[in-house]
């Protein structure tokens, strides 16, 4: 659960630079990937950890953390996906050639 945490900090102290950017009128295209990336695998991280605490009872309905299982699920594919935003930050990050 401590590991949840600091990457959900981590992921909202992105989101934050990516907005402060945005507002000043800088380019905020690698901290927004950056962000969204971050968050999708912190919720993910999160709502793992949170079933593995409970055990098999994780799973019961009863216990209600199976749906966000799959709504942070899909945080890693929709609407861009974790290997669209690798090869947006290589790219113009990196400087490395088009991967796609």
């Amino acid at each position: 659960m401590a590991k949840a945490k600091i990457e959900i900090e981590l992921a909202a102290l992105m989101t934050a630079k990516a907005a402060w950017l945005h507002d000043h009128g800088e380019p905020a295209g690698e901290a927004s990937n950056m962000a969204k990336y971050a968050a999708a695998e912190a919720a993910l991280g999160a709502i793992d950890a949170a079933i593995q605490c409970h055990g098999g009872n994780g799973f019961a309905t009863e216990y209600g953390l199976l749906p966000y299982w799959g709504l942070a699920r899909v945080l890693r594919v929709a609407p861009v996906n974790r290997e669209m935003i690798l090869n947006f930050v290589a790219q113009h990050s990196l400087g490395l050639p088009r991967s796609y």
